[in-house]
């Protein structure tokens, strides 16, 4: 299979909005395999969560990683949070798991990453009583 009949079955389906087709085209553009695509061409993603997963892809993150925030249930800008903690932090999936969780916002999902970044040894209920979620 071609790249250009991976993206015609994907419009095709009719299961993606032109915004997912577009992160498609763009994954090829960018260089990605089918294979990498495919991680991320899928329609239970928007068009903004398929970028930041694509972006992992791009930026060489394990799959493992990627799994990490690879969940419909996280918008992207909670995605990106946790990219970012994977890529530019050079977080463990231990420290990211801290605070990738869907009760945290972004807002909250960077404050976490920060002190993750700079306090190594936090213990988790001291980056949830910081950033607010003393509760849980």
């Amino acid at each position: 299979m071609t790249t250009n009949d991976f993206i015609q079955e994907c419009e095709n389906s009719g299961k993606f909005d032109n915004f997912q087709i577009s992160q498609i085209r763009w994954g090829f553009e960018k260089g990605l395999t089918i294979e990498q695509v495919e991680i991320y061409a899928t329609p239970k993603f928007n068009d903004d969560q398929m970028k930041q997963i694509r972006l992992g892809v791009q930026q060489k993150l394990s799959i493992k990683q990627i799994e990490v925030y690879a969940n419909p249930k996280f918008n992207w800008k909670q995605m990106e949070q946790i990219r970012y903690g994977l890529y530019y932090n050079d977080l463990t999936i231990e420290q990211v798991n801290i605070y990738s969780k869907i009760e945290f916002n972004e807002k909250q999902m960077c404050k976490a990453r920060y002190f993750i970044k700079n306090n190594n040894d936090i213990p988790i209920n001291t980056i949830k009583f910081l950033i607010g979620l003393n509760c849980i």
